[in-house]
């Protein structure tokens, strides 16, 4: 189905987008870059002929909103073509590039890529404190945000309930690929998913890494000497050993306290902005409750 140039009119909003081009595809549908005829406004639309997908994702999007780092939902329609129905979605425009792509862009170094993962750790976290996991996490579902200068995850379609089967993944990030557990969505699925995403940003080559074993990955970040915790954590995290999701990312924390930025080489002031923004805001948010917690107690 080509859609470039299309207008696609919704069925029951009556609402009514250009489509300008593809953002990205995946297992289940396409997203594409869309003009709103109504409010000349750019939004992305995903579309698919799976009417589960599309719901439950929209479901999720209204369901997580007060998360903050995922886009908003705008509307959920559907719409007829040659005899077939597609259902789509409408969400915010994200100016900006995947994480993959940025990665490929800007150098990146690594106090910079362990703050991008502990702010999508944070983000995750807050799904399994309300007994759900991620599940489909990677590069591509992760958009550094230029306009407002910040991250956000986006494509909730892998996210589960925990203790049912994980539907939705890529297989880098999927343990089960991997031999190293099974595809029951617990948080420890997340855990070993976000220590890869890690491993995967650190090597900077993922069909090499797909080529891998475990053991090779350790003996990889052994070799480039790195740093010697975040490896044992690294390890920790893939082989899933006494270990749980929001420890990992505990521990991530304090090691960014202590890792230092590489002057020249891998500096970015736009993410160095927005991981900074990120700890300031954590920070004055736990200095608020503070606050109140005494005042309470007087």
């Amino acid at each position: 189905m080509k859609l470039h140039g299309k207008i696609i009119t919704g069925k029951w909003n009556g609402n009514k987008y250009k489509v300008i081009g593809l953002l990205g595809k995946g297992g289940t549908g396409r997203v594409y870059k869309v003009l709103d005829i109504k409010s000349n406004s750019y939004y992305a639309l995903k579309i698919s002929e799976d009417i589960q997908s599309i719901t439950k994702e929209s479901d999720m999007l209204n369901r997580f909103i007060y998360i903050g780092s995922i886009p908003l939902s705008i509307e959920l329609d559907d719409y007829e073509e040659d005899g077939k129905i597609y259902y789509f979605i409408v969400i915010e425009y994200i100016k900006g590039e995947n994480l993959r792509e940025y990665i490929i862009k800007n150098n990146l170094n690594l106090k910079e890529l362990v703050g991008i993962v502990i702010i999508i750790g944070e983000m995750i976290n807050k799904l399994h404190n309300k007994g759900f996991i991620f599940g489909d996490l990677k590069l591509e579902n992760v958009m550094i945000d230029r306009e407002n200068g910040e991250i956000k995850v986006i494509d909730l379609g892998g996210i589960v309930p925990i203790g049912s089967s994980v539907k939705e993944f890529t297989p880098l990030y999927d343990r089960a690929k991997w031999n190293m557990g099974s595809r029951r969505a617990d948080t420890k699925y997340d855990l070993f998913s976000i220590s890869m995403m890690l491993v995967n940003l650190i090597f900077k080559n993922e069909s090499k890494l797909s080529n891998m074993s475990i053991r090779d990955i350790i003996h990889g970040l052994k070799r480039k000497k790195i740093d010697k915790e975040l490896t044992k954590l690294l390890q920790r995290g893939l082989e899933q050993k006494k270990l749980e999701f929001h420890e990992f990312i505990k521990e991530l924390k304090k090691m960014y306290k202590t890792l230092r930025y590489k002057k020249k080489i891998g500096y970015n002031n736009r993410v160095n902005l927005i991981i900074n923004t990120f700890f300031l805001g954590s920070l004055i948010s736990f200095v608020i409750m503070l606050i109140v917690v005494i005042k309470i107690m007087q």
